[in-house]
């Protein structure tokens, strides 16, 4: 498939994975020249062209689901517009997509005249898993022309791209997807795409008020340099579930992006990472969208949850904003922090291949608003 595939995975999660007996690129034939991991879409259940009715003129217009390439991407972002109402920035779609470490992965519903009537694409990111990295996708970025929708009760393009999609990435060996739907499309991913309610998302707010002083050795900025190896490496180890957070990666997700603007908050020691966060300031609230820790206890985080108050305060910001997080070191801290816990409005949904997996994410995970492309 003609891709361009712009980044490559850095050696931190090489050194990581190798450390911890994890399967690298190295020995799978599915990577690029340049390292990147591709999803593998020779699977992918391509039919002949589906009859369809469009329109309110009772004609019939055929159309098929196939994979999407690099040279849909201005259509892909036209079809948002018309769909949405509003413009897909192109940079944006660049960086989700072609700039993503992981790579990327869709599918279109294309009619014989070569329009673009349909787009359901997945946006992948290596996890660990029990000390196994594997990919999950966050499936998403979903969009029907106005006039492909309403097809019918059973079938439709909505239904026939969600099941090529889901098709591809369960035969690639994905254990789970994810998804954050909001409550209209909630109900249309459960009854055409079949996807399950994981659990509904719970945020916890804190004032920034309410943490103690910052300590010392805290540096801030928006990225992070080879100082941040040695606490991925460490933080491995206390995450049993968790999406994979080395340099690049995290650098491509919160420094990278064009449309967003996140600040770093780390404790330092020496020439050293002790611990990091990346926040997000909107108005008076600082979503802390990610975070990681030595201590598998996490006794390293309230210190750190301190210094990303101070740092939201000055930025104005009045309060933190939390994912209440089902485990790990992040999940039991937040817990003791005393907030006030309330809904958030959406449910986190997907489709599950392998239970155990699900199974772990879901009751062990470092559940972090990062995981959504929207924070």
């Amino acid at each position: 498939m003609d891709r361009d595939f712009a980044q490559s995975v850095a050696a931190p999660v090489r050194r990581c994975a190798s450390r911890r007996g994890l399967p690298t690129s190295s020995g799978d034939a599915r990577v690029a020249s340049n390292r990147r991991l591709l999803p593998d879409v020779s699977r992918l259940r391509w039919g002949t062209a589906l009859d369809i009715p469009m329109g309110e003129g009772g004609g019939v217009t055929p159309y098929r689901v196939r994979a999407a390439t690099v040279e849909d991407g201005p259509r892909i972002r036209a079809l948002f517009s018309r769909a949405y109402g509003a413009e897909w920035p192109e940079e944006d779609w660049k960086w989700k997509f072609l700039r993503n470490p992981d790579g990327w992965f869709g599918v279109v519903a294309e009619t014989e005249e070569g329009e673009i009537v349909g787009n359901f694409s997945g946006w992948p990111m290596q996890f660990l898993l029990a000390g196994d990295r594997r990919r999950v996708y966050s499936a998403g970025d979903v969009a029907t022309a106005p006039e492909a929708r309403g097809l019918g009760k059973n079938r439709n393009v909505y239904a026939d791209m969600a099941t090529a999609f889901y098709d591809s990435v369960q035969a690639e060996g994905v254990p789970f997807t994810i998804g954050f739907p909001h409550p209209r499309a909630h109900e249309i991913s459960r009854r055409l795409g079949r996807t399950r309610d994981y659990f509904a998302v719970r945020e916890v707010r804190v004032p920034c008020e309410a943490f103690p002083p910052a300590p010392p050795g805290v540096e801030t900025g928006d990225f992070v340099t080879e100082s941040f190896d040695p606490l991925w490496t460490a933080a491995c180890w206390t995450l049993p579930a968790a999406a994979v957070r080395d340099r690049a990666r995290s650098n491509w997700r919160f420094h990278a992006r064009p449309t967003r603007y996140y600040r770093m908050v780390r404790l330092v020691s020496g020439r050293e990472d002790l611990a990091w966060a990346a926040l997000s300031v909107v108005g008076e609230d600082a979503i802390v969208a990610d975070f990681l820790g030595r201590d598998e206890e996490g006794g390293d985080l309230l210190p750190l949850f301190s210094a990303v108050a101070a740092e939201a305060s000055r930025l104005g910001a009045r309060r933190l904003k939390f994912w209440k997080s089902p485990g790990g070191p992040g999940g039991r801290t937040i817990e003791k922090l005393g907030g006030e816990e309330r809904d958030a409005g959406f449910w986190i949904v997907g489709r599950v291949f392998d239970e155990e997996g699900a199974r772990l994410f879901l009751r062990s995970g470092h559940f972090v608003p990062s995981l959504w492309d929207v924070i």
